[in-house]
């Protein structure tokens, strides 16, 4: 799932499929698509994300370093 949602995140963050608010966009998306595949979040509600999606945005943040990101915040909830 880490890999899936760091692909996710940084393709509609990279690829400007909206004239504006390609990065407002990309969270909630992702979102969905981490609640709808059987995980939560384990992390505090307040979080820097949109550093993490701004990081993105600017190519500081790389693919394997997105998706490790990921994959020590989001637990399994369904087998």
């Amino acid at each position: 799932m880490d890999r899936k949602a760091a692909a996710l995140l940084e393709s509609m963050v990279g690829h400007h499929g909206f004239i504006d608010g390609n990065k407002r966009a990309a969270w909630p998306v992702v979102e969905v698509l981490i609640e709808r595949s059987g995980y939560v979040w384990d992390m505090p509600d307040d979080e820097p994300i949109d550093d993490i999606v701004v990081g993105v945005a600017e190519g500081a943040i790389s693919f394997d370093d997105l998706s490790n990101w990921f994959k020590v915040r989001l637990i399994r909830t369904v087998l």
